[in-house]
Parts: C-alpha cells; sequence; structure tokens
C-alpha cells in the first residue's frame, strides 16, 4: 500500500546529492550537473550567440525568427526548471531545505545585482571608470547568459554557506 504513495524514479535510486552540483565541490559530478542544467546551458548558449557573438546578425533577422528564437531561449529555462525541480524532489528533507536556500539566495542576490548594475550604467558610472564598452552602447547586464552566470556563482556560494551552517 505504502508503494503507491512513493515515486519510482525518485525512491529507486539513491538520493540526490547536490555537492554534485558544485564545481569546486570534490564530487561534483559532471554527468549529474549535465543532466539537471542541459536546459540551462542550451538557453544560455542560444543567448550567448544571439547577443555576444553574433549580435549585428541577429538585429538583422527577420522579426519572425528574432521572436522565435527569444522564444526558445525562455522555453530552455522553463524545462531546466522542471529538471531542476525533479532533481529537488530526489533529495533527502535537509539538502532540500539547504538547496532551496541555495536557491533563493542565488536568484535574489543575482536580482539586486542586476538592478544595481542597471542603475549604476543610466547613471553613467560604467563609462566614466572604464571608457566606452566593448560591445554594445551599454555595459548592462542584457542576456540570459550574463545571469545564469550570476545565478550558478551565487548558487555556490549560497550552497557552500547554507551548508556549513546546518551541520
Amino acid at each position: 500500500m505504502t508503494s503507491l504513495l512513493y515515486n519510482a524514479e525518485t525512491m529507486s535510486n539513491k538520493p540526490n546529492n547536490p555537492d554534485e552540483l558544485i564545481l569546486i565541490d570534490r564530487q561534483f559530478s559532471l554527468r549529474t550537473a549535465w543532466r539537471v542544467c542541459r536546459w540551462l546551458f542550451l538557453a544560455a548558449a542560444i543567448s550567448a550567440l544571439c547577443d555576444w557573438v553574433y549580435p549585428k546578425e541577429f538585429k538583422q533577422l527577420p522579426f519572425g525568427s528574432r521572436v522565435a528564437m527569444v522564444l526558445a531561449e525562455f522555453a530552455a529555462l522553463a524545462l531546466w526548471y522542471f529538471d531542476v525541480q525533479r532533481w529537488m524532489r530526489g533529495q533527502d528533507e535537509l539538502q532540500r531545505r539547504i538547496t532551496q536556500a541555495s536557491l533563493f539566495f542565488a536568484v535574489s542576490a543575482s536580482f539586486f545585482i542586476f538592478l544595481l548594475w542597471t542603475q549604476l550604467d543610466d547613471a553613467g558610472f560604467f563609462r566614466q571608470v572604464f571608457g566606452r564598452p566593448f560591445m554594445n552602447n551599454t555595459w548592462g547586464i542584457c542576456s540570459v547568459a550574463d545571469v545564469f552566470l550570476l545565478i550558478s556563482g551565487f548558487y555556490g556560494f549560497g550552497y557552500l554557506y547554507f551548508r556549513r551552517r546546518f551541520k
């Protein structure tokens, strides 16, 4: 009777270990990182190609193609959300709590940095300190790839902090 209550995918395997996603941890697993973050990597790759590598060519594409590429980025982000959700369901209670705290920290810290960066860019801080930008007219954080780097870095820092706090 109780076997009906458990999901076969999460209960037949060992619990998911969040340490396998931290790049600087010795338990890092490229296989687990790919399984959880493949859609995020695809969204970041599309964003990097459109915003960093070929920005002029992207602007010359027809309107429908540009909209399709933007929608493909955000569809990949939605699929990444479902992969993370499935991966977190396979954790034990303490690990899930640590991971949720780390994700909350990463998203809120990235949002704060994004807003701060935008306000400093609008005020002309980066032009005054660093001069003209390399590629665009702005020093702004303007792509999914930039936000991917922020969230990944803050998640790693937050996970190491919260893991130590709960020990």
